[in-house]
């Protein structure tokens, strides 16, 4: 790796060397392509950082960005990260734009940056609480912090009402070369209690080094690497940085033009057309693309075709699974996609903590993670006594102490402060065992929390929204066993009378909840069960676990009916 200790050192060697080198391509639903090379980044980046200068924006300033993936994005996080200012992800899911709301208070937030045109949910929420002042420039009570917003909007190519045309027709340019090690460079956010994300901080240094511990821990990393990667700018897996540090070319999709019908088919089509080397996705779409294959190939059979599941000479050097539990399934089906297997555990707070190269998918125990990377300890503890280590395969929470990693909050230092243990461990929340060969087995959340897929839910929050539905009594929202997402979300209602159906209440949910149920994130629940009361533990809390076991039989036999 060069001598660069930032991510704006490094994009800035790449572009001067390797200049016409892809950095992003971009594929949409629509069967469009768009290609921004490092030369093309670090230029636009460049222009954006100029502009948010001219405002009086850049080091020290933190900026909620709204956009989605898209090449519009991709140069809105270059141009940030080359000001100096701080790009904070702001995910919107809630119809009243609160979570919006929220993330501009909690990171005090100086400018937002939205496209009005494919999500206008977060500037109708912040309108009746501005007042525009010129320019975009905008004043409010209750966010005092708010100076400015940014309309990203994309138009016809070459119109200056198009943001990437509108740069390419500046002449200023900006990057700030004092950008430090130690300066924050991103806030990502993950799922937090109360519905609204946690702000999490990670500096230039904390980036560097975790791409230097990925080629460090056998990461063959080729001269040129192709990289697939769903995930969102704005998640600590999708950010733009890492990609910078070494030099990759990302290929994903721009979600501007819309969320693809099936998204596992245009993945698989994309993977074989950019002849991707390496793969960082869901297992959800593992499965799906496995099982869409296997089906058409038995058709194929039928008539006397024999073809491989990967049915073209063009494989994965290695795929990357994390973000669930991984089992024996999930590894089987990924093989016939990739030459090599690597399983990962960690969290956008606390990093990479372990990983397992996969040799023979055959001998794959399920929820094995491997061994723990350089400068990590891991200890199972008692789940009612942290102070109680359990002895070697025995369950327990997980705790883990990095030495390159010290997770902190934005703006919250108690909330920090609490992720902790008296003696430095990290709480991670997922309940595991050691092996006697000092591989890690994770098997999920040790809490209320559900795991569906690469996200992780507190019911609670949605609990407290859908009570505010007309004729709702209780609700207690568990996970239900799904073979492909591990848990799914089933809100398990109390209603006033015969005359409130399930039904209502969903159609309540869909309108307060915006996020479709197909978007892996989304937090509406996929199913809706009628009680008639709610068991209860010997403190009459309402038993959450018996709730489970009923919601998942009452489901497993609807399932068999039909």
């Amino acid at each position: 790796m060069a001598a660069y200790t930032t991510i704006t050192g490094a994009l800035q060697l790449h572009a001067k060397h390797i200049p016409q080198r892809p950095a992003f391509i971009f594929h949409d639903c629509q069967g469009g392509r768009q290609v921004l090379t490092y030369e093309l980044i670090y230029r636009l980046g460049g222009r954006w950082a100029a502009v948010l200068k001219a405002s009086g924006l850049g080091r020290g300033h933190f900026i909620l960005n709204t956009l989605p993936n898209s090449p519009e994005r991709a140069v809105c996080e270059t141009g940030l990260l080359m000001s100096g200012a701080v790009s904070v992800n702001g995910q919107c899911q809630l119809a009243d734009g609160s979570d919006i709301l929220y993330g501009l208070n909690k990171s005090q937030a100086t400018a937002i940056v939205i496209d009005p045109d494919v999500h206008n949910i977060p500037w109708n929420a912040l309108r009746t609480s501005l007042e525009l002042i010129g320019q975009n420039y905008v004043a409010s009570e209750k966010l005092p912090s708010l100076r400015k917003v940014f309309f990203i909007r994309r138009r016809e190519k070459g119109s200056d009402d198009d943001f990437l045309s509108h740069l390419e027709n500046l002449n200023d340019w900006f990057y700030d070369d004092s950008i430090s090690v130690d300066d924050i460079c991103s806030v990502f956010t993950t799922s937090g209690s109360t519905g609204f994300s946690k702000l999490v901080v990670k500096t230039h240094g904390d980036i560097v080094n975790f791409v230097k511990n990925m080629e460090s821990d056998n990461y063959e990393i080729p001269e040129h690497l192709i990289q697939f990667i769903i995930s969102p700018f704005g998640w600590v897996g999708g950010f733009v940085g890492y990609m910078f540090i070494a030099a990759t070319t990302r290929v994903l999709f721009d979600i501007r033009t819309g969320i693809p019908d099936d998204i596992a088919e245009l993945i698989y089509q994309t993977i074989q057309e950019e002849r991707c080397d390496t793969c960082f996705i869901s297992p959800i779409y593992i499965l799906q693309i496995f099982n869409k294959r296997r089906a058409l190939l038995e058709e194929q059979k039928k008539q006397g075709c024999e073809r491989s599941v990967f049915d073209s000479d063009w494989k994965l050097k290695q795929l990357f699974l994390a973000g669930q539990p991984i089992t024996k399934q999930i590894i089987e089906a990924a093989s016939a996609f990739s030459d090599k297997i690597k399983v990962g555990y960690g969290g956008t707070d606390i990093g990479m903590i372990s990983f397992l190269d996969v040799d023979d998918p055959n001998k794959y125990n399920d929820f094995d993670c491997g061994t723990p990377t350089p400068g990590v300890e891991i200890k199972i503890v008692n789940t009612e006594d942290e102070g109680t280590i359990m002895p070697t395969g025995e369950r327990g929470l997980i705790l883990v102490k990095h030495v390159d990693s010290r997770v902190q909050l934005l703006n919250d230092p108690d909330a920090t402060k609490a992720l902790y243990t008296s003696d430095g461990f990290f709480r991670t929340g997922d309940i595991g065992k050691l092996t006697a060969d000092g591989h890690l087995i994770v098997e999920g959340r040790g809490s209320d929390a559900i795991s569906r897929g690469m996200y992780i839910f507190y019911p609670g929050w949605l609990e407290t929204r859908i009570r505010r539905c007309p004729g709702v009594v209780d609700v207690a929202v568990v996970g239900v066993p799904d073979p492909v997402v591990g848990e799914e979300l089933c809100a398990c209602l109390l209603l006033e009378s015969d005359d409130i159906t399930v039904k209502s209440v969903q159609e309540f949910v869909e309108k307060d909840i915006v996020s479709s149920i197909d978007d892996p994130l989304s937090p509406r629940p996929r199913f809706y069960l009628k009680f008639d009361s709610f068991p209860l533990t010997s403190t009459d809390k309402t038993f959450r676990r018996v709730i489970r076991e009923e919601a998942a039989a009452r489901l497993s036999k609807k399932d068999e009916e039909i």
